[in-house]
C-alpha cells in the first residue's frame, strides 16, 4: 500500500479551510499544512484535523512553497490543493491511488465559481495536482511540477471559490507583482505575457490587459494549451475597450483554429453584439453575424474536452442569448422556443 499525502500552502483561510480539509481527511493518510503568515485561526482549525503544520515566511515564489511543503510529506502520492478548493467527487479515485505505483502524475478538474453580471457561473479546466513524492515545482508564479513522467486523468473533480466576493478583492495586485517581477526577468515568454494580461483583465484592466495578450499570442502557437483561454479573453478585452477593426481581425484569423469551441463562438456573438450598438451603420451586417455565431455555439455543444471552459456557452447561455436576440428582432416564436431550451437546460 502506498501513502497519500494532502498538501496545501495557506495565509487567512479560516473562511473555507473546514470545508477542503472535511471533504478530504477520510480519504489520504496525511495532511500537511504550511501556513506563510495567518493572523486568523486557520492554524488552529487546521490541527483539529489532525494536519501537520509548519510555518514558512513568503517569498513572493509559489514554487518555494509548494515545494516547502513536499519536503514535509511522508507520502508516495502528494495531493496537492488550496484551502479554497474542496473534493466534489472522486474519492474512489483517491482511494485508488495506495494501490497504484507513484509512476506518472494525476489530472484532476476544477469547477471554478466566478462571478458574471451578479450571477455566479462555472468554468472548468485541469491541472497536475496529483503527484510522485519525487515531483517538485518550478515557477515563481503559476507554477508548475518539473517531470518527464507520463500523465494520466483521475476521475476527481475539485470545488473552487476563490475569486467570488472578498477573496477575489483580497488576491488583487499580488500575482500581478510577481508577474512583472517575472517578465523583467523574461520579457518575451509568452506564458508569463498571458498570465499577465489574463489577472488585469480580472482587474477589469482592459487596455493594458490587451498589451499583453497580443504579446502572448504574437510569441505563441495553436498547439498550446493556454492559447484558447488567451484568444477568448483578448476578444473580450476588444470588446470593453471598444476596439471593434482589431477584433474582427483576431475573429478571422483564429476560427479555424477553434471550431472546436463553444467558448469562441459565444464570444464572437457577444463581441458582434457590442459591434452592432456603436457601429450601427454595419449593423445589418452584425445582426446575422450575432444570430450565426450562437447558433454555432450551440451546434458545437458542451465540450468537456476544452480547458478552460465556461459551462453553459454551448448550451443553456447561448440558448438564453438566441432568446434575447429573437425577442429584440421581433422573431417571438424563435424567441420562446430558446427561452424554453434554457429553462430546461441551465444549472
Amino acid at each position: 500500500m502506498y501513502k497519500v499525502s494532502l498538501v496545501l500552502i495557506v495565509k487567512n483561510e479560516s473562511r473555507c479551510i473546514d470545508r477542503c480539509l472535511s471533504s478530504f481527511r477520510d480519504y489520504v493518510d496525511e495532511i500537511i499544512l504550511i501556513d506563510t503568515g495567518s493572523t486568523d485561526d486557520t492554524v488552529q482549525k487546521a490541527q483539529k484535523y489532525g494536519a501537520l503544520t509548519y510555518h514558512s515566511e513568503w517569498q513572493n515564489d509559489f514554487s518555494f512553497a509548494r515545494n516547502f511543503a513536499l519536503d514535509r510529506s511522508s507520502g508516495d502520492w502528494n495531493v496537492v490543493v488550496d484551502a479554497d478548493e474542496w473534493l466534489i467527487s472522486g474519492a474512489g479515485a483517491l482511494q485508488e491511488l495506495k494501490a497504484n505505483d507513484p509512476e506518472y502524475v494525476g489530472i484532476i478538474a476544477i469547477e471554478n465559481q466566478f462571478g458574471n453580471g451578479g450571477q455566479i457561473q462555472l468554468s472548468q479546466f485541469s491541472l497536475p495536482r496529483v503527484l510522485p513524492s519525487t515531483v517538485r515545482y518550478v515557477g515563481k508564479i503559476h507554477e508548475q511540477p518539473e517531470h518527464q513522467l507520463l500523465t494520466q486523468r483521475l476521475g476527481i473533480v475539485l470545488g473552487h471559490d476563490g475569486y467570488l466576493g472578498k477573496q477575489h478583492i483580497q488576491k488583487r495586485g499580488r500575482n500581478e507583482l510577481i508577474l512583472r517581477a517575472e517578465l523583467e526577468i523574461s520579457p518575451e515568454d509568452a506564458y508569463l505575457n498571458y498570465q499577465l494580461g489574463k489577472d488585469l483583465a480580472i482587474q477589469e484592466n482592459f487596455q493594458e490587459s490587451i498589451t499583453f495578450f497580443e504579446k502572448a499570442r504574437s510569441r505563441s502557437s495553436s498547439q498550446m494549451i493556454w492559447r484558447h483561454d488567451l484568444i477568448v479573453r483578448l476578444l473580450f478585452s476588444y470588446k470593453k475597450e471598444k476596439i471593434f477593426s482589431e477584433g474582427f481581425d483576431l475573429i478571422t484569423n483564429e476560427e479555424q483554429h477553434f471550431t472546436h469551441s463553444p467558448d469562441f463562438y459565444f464570444c464572437c456573438g457577444d463581441f458582434c453584439i457590442d459591434a452592432a450598438l456603436y457601429l450601427p451603420d454595419h449593423s445589418q451586417t452584425l445582426i446575422p453575424m450575432i444570430e450565426s455565431y450562437f447558433l454555432k455555439a450551440r451546434a458545437v455543444g458542451e465540450n468537456s474536452q476544452i480547458d478552460d471552459r465556461v459551462v453553459g456557452r454551448g448550451s443553456f447561455l447561448a440558448a438564453y442569448n438566441l432568446y434575447a436576440f429573437y425577442s429584440s428582432t421581433g422573431r417571438d416564436e424563435l424567441a420562446i422556443q430558446y427561452l424554453k431550451l434554457y429553462e430546461a437546460e441551465k444549472i
